[in-house]
């Protein structure tokens, strides 16, 4: 829109431009600078989680038998269960690579201390810190660059997927090597991160992905498998996924599986609630197993059911006074909850007057200055 040679005509102009938002200034092209432009993208869509009833639909409904259904069911169990055991392994191979980079960095720059302690080279010590935490960060940071989608936790991007939008290359194989990879060279770098956040996606990545048996990323790997080929299917193995990377990063199934219903899906049935329990507890299951058996050599033990732990807590041997809790400690657990409770009922309240407040003492305000600043001068 271009203004007239007039002063008036020019403020009308110019005022009218400033009210529109960016995305309707980019669609009209009239954005003011490169920064301002947003680009729409065109590789963003929706997945297809409704059924098309049709005839052709039906006539495939009716012609499914007791024994194919039943059939499917077993095998949309084991699916569950195998997604389930991969992501407790992939937090074991997370954990203790995590664990050797670590004890790597450590030992060396331990005995370079000691060493310079005598020798005044302290600075050296530090150096050599310093290169180390220097070279994991940087290391990841290529990762980063290779996949961007494998940046941050994840969790934004799995909520998204699970809610309908088809975000490019978010549960791609490559997108999880990234993820996995620069996981444990930011955790072994130093940085303010955890393994926690990331195991979401990397499980949400082995449901989508497992069920497929093929990959974008590596055409060779194609079998010829008839089952789960639909945006239902895969959401639901995506929504297991999440709760097992949850159930194994904390080691809570049941956390795992009330995180992927509460927060992640928008889609959920009484059928899901069992098999995302299922592969919850199976992914716990896993890396306690294998947790327990690398790091004390005790098989079955289960003595570390997630990777976010706060050591172990147990009574000294032969001392029979020991309690690990008393009737004293149940009871400050039990204020703490109706402490929290009450805050949360302040909260509501407090949330409740403002809204009111808010609606009519400042709302029918600004609607009189919106009115006010929008009226046409002419």
């Amino acid at each position: 829109m271009a203004c007239c040679g007039n002063c008036f005509c020019c403020k009308c102009c110019c005022r009218e431009s400033e009210t529109r938002t960016p995305e309707e200034l980019t669609i009209l092209g009239e954005f003011q600078s490169e920064e301002d432009e947003i680009l729409p993208r065109k590789d963003y869509e929706s997945l297809d989680y409704d059924r098309c009833i049709n005839e052709p639909y039906v006539e495939v409904l009716e012609g499914i038998s007791n024994k194919k259904a039943r059939q499917y069911e077993a095998v949309r169990w084991v699916m569950v269960f195998a997604i389930g055991v991969t992501v407790g392994l992939v937090g074991v191979f997370v954990d203790f690579f995590v664990h050797i980079f670590t004890k790597l960095k450590f030992s060396v720059v331990g005995d370079s201390v000691e060493r310079c302690t005598d020798q005044g080279c302290l600075p050296v010590s530090l150096l050599e810190l310093l290169a180390f935490n220097l070279t994991f960060v940087l290391l990841a940071s290529v990762l980063v660059l290779i996949e961007p989608v494998a940046a941050g936790s994840g969790i934004p991007e799995i909520k998204s997927y699970l809610n309908g939008v088809k975000i490019p290359g978010i549960v791609r194989l490559r997108t999880f090597l990234c993820k996995v990879a620069g996981v444990v060279f930011s955790v072994a770098g130093g940085l303010f991160v955890g393994k926690e956040g990331p195991m979401i996606h990397s499980g949400a990545i082995v449901g989508a992905g497992l069920p497929q048996f093929q990959s974008i990323t590596f055409k060779w790997i194609k079998l010829n498998f008839p089952y789960f080929r639909t945006d239902r299917d895969k959401r639901d193995f995506v929504s297991a996924g999440a709760a097992a990377g949850v159930a194994a990063a904390f080691g809570a199934p049941i956390g795992g599986t009330l995180f992927s219903l509460e927060e992640g899906s928008s889609f959920w049935n009484q059928a899901l609630t069992w098999k995302v329990l299922f592969c919850s507890m199976s992914a716990t299951f896993t890396l306690n197993f294998f947790r327990s058996g690398i790091y004390f050599n005790k098989w079955g033990s289960f003595q570390l059911p997630g990777l976010l732990n706060f050591g172990e807590f147990k009574c000294s041997d032969g001392d029979k006074q020991c309690h690990l809790w008393t009737a004293v400690d149940l009871s400050f657990f039990v204020l703490m909850g109706v402490v929290g409770g009450l805050l949360g009922a302040l909260f509501n309240c407090m949330n409740k007057c403002l809204s009111k407040y808010r609606m009519k003492h400042i709302l029918p305000k600004a609607r009189v200055i919106r009115g006010t600043l929008w009226r046409d001068p002419m």
